[in-house]
């Protein structure tokens, strides 16, 4: 691999002292003949650069790179570089080179034209809080030693409006894909994120992220507040971080009532709606018929969610709706899916499954002119409209938890006005 030539190297320079200007001679008051200047005549060899004696030089890691593969593209001899990697190695402990990350090398060149250049110190970071520097001694061995940053916590904010896809438009905002995920599954009991969401809609993040004391990120965070609006501002929703005494930490509205719902709104993440709730013209048969459930197209082997937990009641094929699971909620409350490709492993009758869990992936098995998810949502064994339908339930909370609850909101709101805005992409 080529070192970065980002910059010059430092060249090492002679110590002899040398006048500020050239030497002139001294008149006399004695007349006659004037003496000629000692100055000695100039050599072409004067203008000749002087040649390198020490430098330091970069090189950026790429994929599939190793320490001994950079030093090998530096051009150490073999020797050279079996004892750096055995001095590195207790250190580095088995870490691989992060791509994108550099390596600065402190080289002496070759005494000789024919001559190896001899690697006299290495600085590299293979985890954001750890560097390690390699140094040379005069008698030519290597010693390693290893700096630990300390980890402290920041404040980022980030805010957009949807232009496209909610996706395409929250990442120009700079917001990180796994902080983008969970604050869409935050949102995702109480919105369809692909049908409800339009152009002009906004969105907002309020983000904890970890940082080492010399500015290096280690952690692209935590989501502690997020909002979203859809219908053009019709509706808007505000979610706070918050850990019960007796609870998992997750999200919350300002009142106080959980974002979890018993059923999600959708099985998948953010995927086109192709047909609807209601009567139809069937896209196979051709004639005029109940759809009982909604279409969301996917590509092939899109993972799908269980909107709920329960116990599967079937999982095989099924006539018209090819390879199909069904799920007992309780309480009257069941989940059908459609078309799968395959199922997920132990889904089968009788399995428990947890709310999020994968139970198959899309595919177009059965009646199908491509790959999508038939999902349906049946209240009393009789099918209803899964985006419209008020079939679930949430808890809130109260007590202590809620007086904890209300000073989180107000410290969080007033961190939010002083946070950092993240660089927009």
């Amino acid at each position: 691999m080529p070192p970065d030539s980002g910059g010059a190297p430092a060249v090492a320079r002679a110590d002899t002292p040398q006048s500020d200007t050239a030497p002139t001679a001294t008149p006399t008051d004695t007349p006659g003949p004037q003496t000629a200047d000692a100055t000695p005549p100039r050599s072409d060899d004067d203008d000749k650069p002087e040649s390198m004696d020490r430098y330091e030089t970069t090189v950026r890691i790429e994929k599939g790179d190793t320490l001994e593969s950079v030093l090998r593209d530096m051009d150490f001899a073999p020797d050279e570089i079996r004892k750096a990697a055995a001095a590195l190695k207790p250190v580095l402990k088995g870490a691989r080179l992060p791509v994108g990350e550099t390596i600065t090398l402190q080289v002496q060149a070759p005494q000789e034209s024919d001559g190896k250049p001899t690697l006299q110190a290495l600085v590299i970071r293979p985890e954001a809080r750890r560097e390690i520097t390699l140094e040379r001694s005069a008698e030519g061995t290597f010693s390693a030693r290893q700096r630990t940053f300390e980890v402290v916590p920041k404040l980022v904010r980030a805010s957009g409006v949807v232009k496209g896809s909610l996706r395409g438009s929250a990442d120009a905002a700079g917001i990180p894909p796994s902080v983008l995920a969970e604050m869409l599954r935050a949102f995702s009991w109480d919105v369809n994120l692909q049908y409800d969401v339009k152009g002009g809609d906004r969105f907002a993040v309020l983000i904890e992220q970890a940082y080492t004391t010399d500015g290096r990120l280690v952690s692209p965070g935590r989501v502690l507040w997020a909002q979203l609006t859809t219908g053009g501002g019709k509706n808007t929703y505000n979610v706070y971080r918050f850990k019960p005494a007796r609870g998992a930490e997750f999200f919350y509205y300002g009142n106080g009532q959980s974002v979890v719902k018993s059923l999600l709104r959708t099985p998948m993440g953010l995927n086109r709606l192709s047909s609807g709730f209601g009567m139809r013209s069937h896209p196979i048969m051709g004639f005029t018929a109940m759809h009982t459930g909604v279409d969301f197209a996917a590509a092939y082997g899109t993972p799908i969610l269980a909107a709920g937990a329960g116990t599967v009641v079937a999982a095989g094929p099924y006539g018209g709706y090819g390879n199909w699971v069904k799920i007992d909620h309780g309480g009257g409350i069941a989940t059908g899916y459609a078309h799968m490709a395959r199922y997920a492993p132990g889904i089968r009758p009788g399995a428990r499954v947890h709310q999020g869990q994968v139970v198959g992936f899309v595919g177009s098995t059965g009646m199908s002119t491509g790959p999508h998810l038939h999902y349906e949502l049946h209240q009393k064994g009789r099918p209803v409209n899964p985006l419209s339908a008020r079939a679930t339930q949430r808890a809130g909370l109260a007590g202590k938890d809620l007086e904890r609850f209300r000073a989180v909101v107000n410290k969080t709101d007033r961190a939010r006005d002083g946070a950092e805005l993240i660089a927009a992409r």
